[in-house]
């Protein structure tokens, strides 16, 4: 606290001795003894408020031993010291320093480095203003002072621009019309000294009159600006206000845009007059630009409004784009569709653009029928014409019509005419009925009409591929379905009966009817009842002319399959495959039995609707017999018997032989003389062949010789019997004949090693007769007057050896073959009946254990082993009521007058 004390009394009495020095010069403008006046050098600086300034105070000496030991500043306006360096008891260096908080404070410092050196005050303030004076003290030499005058300029601090109203802008001025005139006011405020104001229109100046103006104590610049006659290159444009007192520092400016609105210099529908196709999309684009702001586009369509434009704008504003997604119609063609656009903020006419549309379209056609026709009432061979009316933009090139679908052309034999726009078809039919429709063409597309149904209506007619043929059993109930077709369908049923004797009518309590189907309920009781049923339908139209046939015969057992086939053999398996035989006038299926050859034990036992068979699960290298029968409800036919083998398994040698192709063969001399040796053996045994080989034709020879003269004897013997053809046609000799032993070892070798022919006797042969006529006897036979004709010719006992029938239904043989069979082993009379039993066209004859064609003359197969259906008692035949007439195999539509005539109604089933 002491050395503070002395501290602050000796700078008292430093600052009490400056200011008697000081008022000792302060007159005078000089300083030092009364005898001598000092003129104190001035320094001018200016300095803009903010920035710091350096004041000058030398303090050099030109004596080297000299040194400063006081610095001391002033401020004229203040009698004491503002800042002091003290250096008195102490090196300069290390001198004290000291400011005055009321004025520098801690802004100022003292640099005595600087030449000369400097006092910095940082920040100056506009009341640092004044005249500084500094003072030195030295040790030796003479007190200097200088004086500093300090000038403080203040850039302008605000400028505010006005209108004519007095409303403040920031940054934007109007928006004007063309043509419009404005007053600007600028202001500047807070400048020391007042500054210069100047106005710039896009950097051009255009006024730099301002005038200085007393505001609340202080003094401000105000500088006005009148533009006139706005135009279009006037928008955007730049109006800027700019204030500045002094170099050092830039202006102070305030900057306004000129906005202007203007209305649209121009509308346009952009690819206009040109055809539109109707139901297409288009993206119609109007434009329109010089409008600001942005111009408001619409479109209208014949003064209605159309919603849902797209607006876009380009980069600049200066341009509109308005999208219409336009979706034409057919009657839009020859309305106006116009652009209109229009600037909103101004009262300025709006703009348009008209586009007189023009629209392409598909054709519409329509189809009409002729005037004179009734399309509920046309019938088969009426005459029809059609017309097309067709409505097009652009017109059409090309006409066509369709029937279902079908593109129809001219066909004048099938009565098809086609004339510019009309059809006309010619004695209509059933086949003519459908859709119609007509087709017009242009370069929009195709338009068809809506389709129009001719309904031809016709008497009733029988439908193709029905059931013909029944076979039915005495007492057993069969259900006859006739179907028809006719329109309209509302149709009546009649069915009638007929036996060449007489046609009888089918009661209505049989009959049930449904749509275009009638089912009758047929039950034959006698013989008698077997025929024919005729189906006739009939509507408003008119009745059936040609009756649908069907024919009831006595049902049974089918026929055998054939044409069998064995394929896809592997080592466990293989498949079957046959065609059907006749079906017996039932339906029929189809059973197949495989047993090992040698054990005759069952492997596979299937069923199938048809006959296509697959046999999986054997063993490999195995023979087997596969026998197949068909069956219905009678019973079933006689099987056919197939052998089958399945493949061995592969050998094992197959490494070893490829391990010797490997090593190659090599021929040695032992080799070559066993080959030598077998080659001599084998041609001396094929020499002794050929030897016993004629040795055995001499003997043939000779035998035949016997044999034909053995022949020839029997033949004396029987010359006074009917004699007819042999049982088979090809054969040498009957099936059931003894097999003569005596042809010798040459002989066998010609026999079929898999038949064994056994010998029968006589009773045997009529034994194989009586079976042979257990046959249905439904006969086709011409008339019972060629019966009795066939059976006086005959000329013998037999008496029908000279009518030939057709086969029977059942395992029976052709009639002719049946009576020479009979002659030739002297066959019982009763046993053949007085006319030929024959009945429907058969499959070829087989024995009843599988075909016999391929067997050699004089043998038969060996009878199979498994179960046979058992054959009925044939009854005895009896007389025909009356003739009947042949079947047609033929699946042509059966007529009336030639129906299916009995003979002989006996069935064995």
């Amino acid at each position: 606290m002491v050395s503070i004390c002395e501290m602050r009394l000796c700078v008292l009495m430093t600052l009490v001795f400056a200011a008697d020095y000081g008022r000792a010069g302060k007159d005078g403008k000089s300083v030092g003894s009364p005898g001598r006046q000092t003129p104190v050098p001035v320094t001018h600086l200016e300095v803009v408020a903010g920035e710091p300034v350096y004041l000058p105070c030398d303090i050099s000496t030109s004596d080297a031993n000299d040194q400063v030991l006081l610095v001391l500043w002033y401020r004229e306006d203040l009698g004491t010291p503002i800042y002091s360096v003290d250096g008195r008891d102490r090196d300069f260096s290390l001198a004290e320093r000291w400011s005055d908080e009321n004025v520098f404070a801690n802004r100022a410092y003292f640099m005595p480095e600087k030449q000369p050196a400097e006092l910095g005050v940082d920040h100056i303030r506009e009341s640092d203003q004044a005249v500084y004076r500094c003072r030195v003290d030295f040790k030796k030499a003479q007190t200097r002072n200088s004086q500093v005058n300090l000038t403080v300029i203040v850039p302008p601090q605000k400028i505010v621009i006005t209108n004519e109203s007095g409303a403040q802008l920031e940054s934007v001025v109007g928006p004007f019309p063309e043509g419009a005139s404005f007053t600007l006011r600028c202001d500047v405020f807070g400048a020391k000294p007042l500054p210069t104001v100047t106005w710039f229109r896009n950097d051009v100046v255009v006024s730099n009159v301002s005038v200085a103006l007393p505001s609340a104590g202080t003094t401000h610049v105000r500088s006005e600006l009148r533009i006139t006659g706005l135009g279009r290159r006037d928008v955007h444009s730049e109006l800027t206000c700019q204030a500045t007192n002094n170099p050092k520092t830039a202006p102070l400016a305030s900057t306004l845009h000129v906005d202007m609105n203007f209305g649209p210099l121009d509308v346009k529908i952009l690819g206009a007059n040109q055809p539109l196709s109707a139901g297409r999309r288009y993206d119609l684009l109007c434009q329109s630009s010089g409008s600001r702001p942005p111009a408001s586009i619409t479109w209208w369509r014949n003064g209605q409004r159309l919603e849902g434009a797209k607006k876009t704008t380009s980069n600049d504003g200066n341009t509109t784009t308005s999208t219409l997604s336009f979706v034409p119609r057919k009657e839009d063609d020859g309305k106006y569709l116009s652009c209109r656009a229009e600037n909103k903020m101004m009262s300025a006419d709006r703009l348009e653009d008209k586009w007189k549309l023009e629209i392409h379209y598909t054709p519409e056609a329509k189809i009409i029928l002729g005037t004179s026709l009734n399309p509920d009432s046309i019938r088969e061979g009426t005459d029809v014409y059609f017309d097309c009316v067709i409505n097009a933009h652009p017109p059409v090139y090309k006409v066509e019509w369709k029937h279902n679908g079908k593109v129809l052309n001219i066909n004048i034999q099938a009565g098809i005419i086609i004339a510019n726009q009309s059809l006309v078809l010619q004695g209509v039919s059933r086949s003519t009925a459908g859709n119609y429709t007509c087709v017009g063409y242009n370069t929009e597309g195709d338009g068809e009409s809506n389709a129009f149904y001719l309904n031809v209506m016709y008497t009733p007619t029988c439908k193709p591929n029905q059931t013909r043929i029944y076979g039915v059993a005495k007492q057993e109930q069969a259900q006859i379905t006739c179907q028809v077709d006719a329109n309209p369908s509302d149709i009546q049923f009649r069915w009638s009966f007929n036996n060449s004797a007489d046609s009888v009518d089918v009661a209505q309590a049989h009959i049930s009817r449904s749509g275009t189907s009638s089912v009758v309920s047929y039950t034959p009781m006698t013989e008698l009842d077997y025929g024919t049923l005729l189906c006739y339908a009939s509507n408003r139209i008119g009745t059936q002319r040609v009756p649908c046939v069907f024919h009831i015969i006595a049902a049974g057992r089918p026929d055998q399959v054939h044409n069998c086939t064995l394929s896809n053999i592997s080592m466990t398996s293989f498949s079957i495959r046959c065609s059907e035989g006749f079906n017996g006038g039932l339906p029929q299926s189809f059973l197949l039995e495989v047993r090992e050859s040698h054990s005759q034990e069952i492997k596979s036992n299937l069923s199938a609707p048809i006959p296509r068979f697959s046999v999986t699960n054997l063993e490999a290298g195995a023979q087997y017999q596969a026998a197949l029968f068909s069956f219905n409800t009678k019973g079933r036919s006689e099987p056919v018997i197939l052998q089958a083998a399945t493949l061995r398994l592969p050998e094992k040698q197959l490494t070893a032989e490829k391990d010797n192709h490997r090593s190659g063969l090599r021929f040695t001399p032992m080799m070559s003389v066993l080959i030598g040796i077998v080659s001599a053996l084998l041609i001396v045994g094929l020499v002794v062949i050929i030897v016993v080989r004629l040795q055995c034709t001499q003997n043939d020879d000779r035998r035949k010789r016997h044999k034909n003269a053995a022949v020839t004897a029997g033949s004396t013997e029987h010359r006074g019997s009917t004699s007819g053809p042999t049982l088979s046609d090809k054969g040498g000799g009957s099936p059931i004949s003894k097999h003569d032993s005596s042809a010798g070892e040459c002989d066998s070798d010609e026999k079929n090693p898999d038949i064994i022919p056994q010998p029968v006797d006589a009773d045997e042969t009529a034994d194989y007769v009586r079976k042979r006529q257990h046959i249905s006897t439904i006969e086709t036979s011409p008339s019972r007057s060629l019966l009795h004709q066939a059976g006086n010719s005959g000329g013998g006992g037999g008496g029908g050896g000279g009518y030939i029938g057709y086969c029977t239904l059942r395992n029976g043989m052709p009639l002719h073959e049946l009576a020479a069979q009979s002659k030739m082993h002297a066959a019982p009379p009763q046993m053949i009946g007085a006319y030929a039993p024959c009945t429907l066209p058969r499959q070829p004859q087989q024995w009843q254990y599988g075909p016999v064609s391929h067997l050699p003359p004089g043998v038969y197969p060996v009878p199979y082993r498994g179960p046979h259906p058992q054959q009925r008692p044939r009854p005895q035949p009896r007389q025909p009521p009356i003739p009947m007439q042949p079947l047609a195999a033929t699946e042509e539509e059966p007529s009336p007058d030639t129906p299916l005539m009995l003979n002989k109604r006996e069935s064995t089933v």
